[in-house]
């Protein structure tokens, strides 16, 4: 074919978003759903959106039409027969995952890259049972599709290496940054930003700190732009809780990823978020107030460490409370995106799904070794003392082993990640 063909299955939210971002980048799409009439309705709403970006100046007429002329609907599988890739976007049901692709690798040619966008569930047993397991892996896109620039490409334990060279050429044509990762629960993103909820949960919940305090310190000392509570009642207290769930399950039900009893009972009381309109905040009024009262502690005679002294140095703000707060929660993510680092992907590719997957202002490893892993390890041990012995805070082999090579950071131009020119 003289034009490449996306073909899309599912089209929900990350379906239609998958099939928009590929034609705007060229791609030909057919998009497959139980009902023609589903893909017509999803597509109107692609145009809808197209539409408000040309009234905006952002995109010009002729390139909106040309990006709904390559919106086509698959009336059954087989019009994917000569598609380059195909990804699936439906529901996260295992048995009909398998249903979908087991049907699918009867039509298609021995080139077609069968891609799942699932966020939660294992590639290795969706893939069971394929024939050709070695095309088959997981494509998994952020919401929105269109606009996020990241796509964990996640191999599974029979995808081929060309499999991976071919998703790469894709997402490369979708203008897409792609980062590649073991199957494992949570892949590298929704693992490695458990902490930055949990732990500030358990900051909540053991009277450290209340809800504005925690917000408002991941803001000004740490740069996001939310604080993990805001960001709770905008995902979706349930969505978050859930995705929880599945990732403490699926490693086998570590407490550094159990979920934490707070959540669980806003989630009881239908307390979702700005959709039910409180959560942790009450949006019921312009401007959000804190719905979640604890008992705070008493920290009047609270000092800062020596190793947390030194890490404020380093990031040129004071050692006070909000710093302490900021690095009980940074270092949690941190010692996890190591052990991710140092199992399921490389550094590099960690820090780029925090930065673009997840608006992380800089990569946990890249701020690790702008301190320096020496004043990581330091600050580490401090807080899984302070904090009981939290699994959250046992220190990862990578920062152990980085140290005692006397790869710091930067200081050294070798940390986690390389700083030579």
């Amino acid at each position: 074919m003289s034009e490449r063909l996306l073909g899309v299955i599912g089209s929900g939210t990350m379906g239609s978003g998958i099939a928009q971002a590929a034609a705007t980048a060229g791609f030909m799409v057919a998009t497959l759903d139980t009902e023609p009439s589903l893909v017509k309705a999803a597509y109107a709403k692609v145009e809808e959106r197209l539409d408000r970006r040309v009234a905006k100046g952002k995109l010009p007429q002729h390139e909106r039409d040309n990006i709904v002329e390559r919106l086509h609907v698959a009336e059954t599988l087989s019009h994917f027969k000569d598609a380059e890739c195909v990804v699936e976007a439906v529901s996260e049901d295992l048995d009909l995952k398998r249903k979908i692709f087991g049907e699918l690798e009867g039509v298609v040619s021995e080139r077609t890259l069968l891609a799942s966008n699932t966020s939660s569930l294992s590639i290795e047993n969706i893939g069971e049972g394929l024939k050709r397991a070695d095309r088959f892996l997981g494509m998994h896109f952020f919401n929105p599709a269109p606009v996020m620039k990241l796509v964990e490409i996640v191999r599974g334990p029979k995808t081929g290496e060309q499999a991976m060279v071919d998703a790469r050429a894709v997402c490369t044509k979708l203008d897409k940054t792609a980062v590649k990762v073991k199957d494992s629960p949570g892949f590298i993103g929704n693992r490695v930003n458990r902490p930055f909820y949990l732990e500030a949960l358990h900051l909540l919940e053991t009277g450290e700190a209340d809800i504005r305090s925690i917000d408002t310190a991941m803001r000004e000392i740490g740069g996001f732009r939310m604080g993990p509570f805001e960001l709770l009642d905008l995902i979706g207290v349930d969505i978050n809780l859930r995705v929880t769930e599945t990732v403490y399950h699926d490693f086998g039900k570590p407490d550094r990823f159990k979920p934490n009893a707070i959540q669980e009972k806003l989630v009881a009381n239908g307390r979702f978020g700005r959709k039910s309109g409180c959560g942790f905040y009450d949006h019921s009024n312009n401007e959000p107030t804190p719905a979640y009262e604890t008992q705070l502690k008493n920290s009047s005679s609270w000092q800062p460490t020596d190793a947390l002294k030194e890490f404020a140095a380093m990031l040129e703000k004071p050692a006070d409370r909000a710093m302490w707060i900021y690095a009980r929660i940074f270092m949690a993510v941190m010692n996890e995106a190591a052990l991710a680092a140092d199992t399921i992907a490389i550094p590099r590719d960690v820090n780029l799904t925090m930065e673009l997957g997840f608006n992380y202002p800089e990569g946990p490893l890249a701020t690790a070794d702008h301190v320096g892993l020496d004043v990581m390890q330091k600050l580490l041990a401090g807080f899984y003392e302070e904090s009981g012995q939290h699994e959250r805070y046992k220190a990862n082999p990578l920062l152990d082993t980085r140290v005692a090579e006397e790869n710091l950071g930067e200081k050294t131009s070798r940390g986690f990640l390389y700083h030579t020119l």
